[in-house]
């Protein structure tokens, strides 16, 4: 026993081990860290479409008092499809707020609403939405959701529900004349 506590192997096994528990824990708490919606909300680009947008959805405001978070919709369920969405995202995030335009009024929201929703998976609506024909829903809403789950995948979630997430932020966003007039007023 002492002699293997000797060998140059043991010793970068053990040290091995403790580098590698310290990273899964630095990266445990860095999911948690940008799990939060206010660090999603901490680039300006964001802040528009959480403060004035998700802030006053019914995924925020409703009667239930229940609270969908940005990573119930954006993030997949499960260890290696968190890590691959959060580096991904956050990576294209970075790139963009820092080579591309971060400035929200000449962001094209129509393109990047198109992006998020063709990721946005209906397993992440079904886990708080679970029962599509409750009672009480309207006969639109009983229709629709029968012929979803009669077509079994041919149709998304997201097909038909478009604003419901981040509400109306475009009309709090300058118009291009808007943002024109102010620039020039810069000068």
């Amino acid at each position: 026993m002492a002699k293997i506590l000797l060998t140059r192997g043991f010793w970068l096994f053990l040290v091995g081990v403790l580098v590698g528990i310290v990273l899964v824990g630095l990266s445990a708490r860095a999911i948690h860290i940008t799990s939060d919606p206010r660090f999603c909300m901490s680039c300006h680009e964001m802040r528009i479409v959480g403060e004035q947008g998700w802030m006053y959805s019914s995924h925020y405001q409703n009667a239930h008092g229940v609270v969908a978070e940005c990573t119930d919709c954006h993030v997949p369920p499960g260890v290696v499809a968190t890590l691959w969405t959060k580096t991904r995202d956050g990576l294209k995030d970075i790139v963009v707020h820092t080579l591309g335009n971060p400035n929200p009024a000449l962001m094209d929201w129509d393109h990047l609403a198109e992006q998020a929703r063709s990721k946005i998976r209906d397993e992440a609506c079904l886990r708080c939405h679970e029962n599509l024909t409750p009672k009480g829903a309207s006969i639109k809403q009983l229709i629709a959701h029968r012929e979803y789950l009669r077509l079994g995948g041919e149709k998304r979630c997201l097909d038909c529900h478009t604003e419901e997430f981040h509400g109306r932020f475009r009309e709090m966003l300058p118009t291009p004349e808007e943002l024109a007039a102010a620039l020039q007023s810069r000068r």
